[in-house]
């Protein structure tokens, strides 16, 4: 028992039980079929092959839906199982390569074509099962999804990070325990809420510690959606989340007229978006400050548009800046407030070779061309912005060189931080194709992925294939 009178939480009553789950002798899987039954999944003691054997060929349309709702448990069941075992694989990657940071989700995040973060997510998800293997074994039983196994870490360990050395440890652990025991009773935002109670209760002087030191972790996201739309998300302590909602509120309220048909959901939206644009048709703050420039220009919204589509000629596609593509109407609607600046294209790629200029400044219209041609970091998967970027050297640059041979469009390339600093770490060879605008990254295990180029205007037609380009000169690292 703690100090305070807090009842120390018995690990022994906390974990759950596999030995009620179903068993093979009880209904064997072999017996999958027109009125042979199903066992009650999660089948408990069988392999991965033995469950997509069992369930591979069934015919569903032959089946009761009682059963056909079996068949969706049982490959949920498999599912659950491969990805338990898939990351056994990963894990065994990180301990291969037990550097910092670790190469592996960028390696990852190639080889399965997704993003960094997803891979970084397998990683740690591979990292604390393999620490906590109650967890693991409920997730190789099937008696967990990634998600469950996601909300029982990020709330019981990664969010609430104990030392290890420290009493509170035991508290999460503890923690941990109570939500894997209720896990396969409970949905995911039920999980979160039960396992977030438990880790209050059994250290509350660590929960208000970490309260205070999470303010650290404050941000505001953009994630793109369809249809011109997007998530601005921010994470913020609760009484200024509701303080600044409480204060959109009021301003939607106050703009409600007779013959308003907006809910007051798309009041609140406009009086958001409102304060925004004030700010960067001012380029100051409601106090007076100015904007930060980046990269000596600007804070501003970019569209891109083929001048055929702004003319009412065509509905081509445009772009904007940190979002992807839109509507050739939406494109139109921005472009009658904007200020214009020419860029000119390759014919044959549709990339950005060159933008247009009022004044000579060499420095800066080489940034735009760059920034305006690669769009995001050239890294396969990366979507930061390319303004926000660095811009990177693909071939080191050498002081003992001249350096118009060395900063040029051919030689740059944006790269966010992340990056650039696994480029210069040597954990990959970076080489750009002039022709095609593709760069090629090599990892140090020798492997190559692509990194297509962004046209501002997509060409649908144009897509291809390519092959990858010629064995680098020496063997990794580099």
């Amino acid at each position: 028992m703690r100090d305070g009178g807090a009842a120390m939480v018995d690990l022994t009553t906390a974990m759950p039980s596999f030995s009620s789950s179903p068993t093979l002798e009880s209904v064997p899987l072999d017996a999958v079929g027109p009125g042979q039954g199903l066992p009650q999944f999660p089948v408990a003691g069988v392999s991965i092959l033995e469950l997509a054997v069992a369930l591979d060929g069934v015919e569903v349309a032959d089946l009761s839906s009682g059963d056909v709702i079996g068949v969706v448990q049982g490959f949920e069941q498999l599912i659950r199982a491969a990805q338990a075992a898939q990351a056994v694989a990963v894990r065994e990657l990180e301990v291969r390569r037990p550097v910092h940071p670790s190469p592996v989700p960028d390696e990852l995040a190639c080889a399965l074509v997704t993003t960094r973060r997803a891979a970084e997510m397998l990683l740690v998800r591979a990292s604390l099962a393999a620490a906590h293997p109650a967890v693991h074994d409920a997730w190789a039983a099937g008696l967990l999804d990634a998600r469950k196994v996601d909300i029982l870490f990020t709330e019981a360990l990664t969010t609430h990070a104990v030392d290890p050395r420290e009493p509170t440890a035991g508290a999460a652990d503890a923690a941990l325990a109570i939500g894997l025991a209720a896990a396969p009773r409970m949905t995911g935002p039920q999980l979160a809420r039960h396992v977030r109670a438990a880790v209050i209760a059994c250290d509350p002087d660590a929960a208000e510690k970490r309260r205070t030191a999470a303010r650290a972790d404050r941000g505001v996201s953009l994630s793109p959606s369809v249809d011109g739309m997007a998530w601005l998300n921010a994470y913020l302590p609760a009484p200024d989340a509701v303080m600044a909602f409480t204060v959109l509120d009021a301003l939607a309220g106050t703009t409600r007229v007779d013959g308003d048909e907006r809910t007051a959901d798309q009041r609140r939206a406009d009086a958001f978006s409102d304060v925004f644009s004030s700010i960067l048709t001012n380029q100051a703050t409601p106090d007076g400050v100015p904007l930060p420039r980046r990269h000596g220009m600007a804070v501003s919204v970019g569209v891109t548009v083929a001048a055929t589509t702004l003319l009412g000629s065509d509905d081509q596609p445009g772009s904007l800046d940190s979002f992807g593509p839109i509507t050739a109407g939406m494109a139109r609607e921005l472009a009658q407030d904007g200020t214009w600046r020419r860029l000119l294209t390759d014919p044959a790629t549709g990339l950005v070779c060159e933008t247009g200029t009022v004044s000579y400044r060499p420095g800066a219209d080489l940034t735009r061309t760059i920034i305006a041609r690669d769009v995001t970091c050239t890294f396969p998967g990366c979507r930061q912005p390319a303004g926000r970027c660095d811009l990177d050297h693909i071939d080191p640059f050498d002081p003992a060189r001249s350096a118009d041979g060395q900063t040029c469009p051919d030689n740059l390339h944006a790269l966010c931080r992340h990056h650039h600093e696994a480029k210069t770490r040597k954990y990959w060879n970076v080489h750009r194709d002039r022709a095609t605008g593709i760069t090629w990254w090599t990892s140090s295990d020798g492997l190559t992925y692509s990194r297509d180029p962004t046209p501002h205007l997509l060409d649908i037609a144009g897509l291809t294939t390519h092959a990858p380009p010629r064995s680098d000169d020496e063997p990794p690292p580099f």
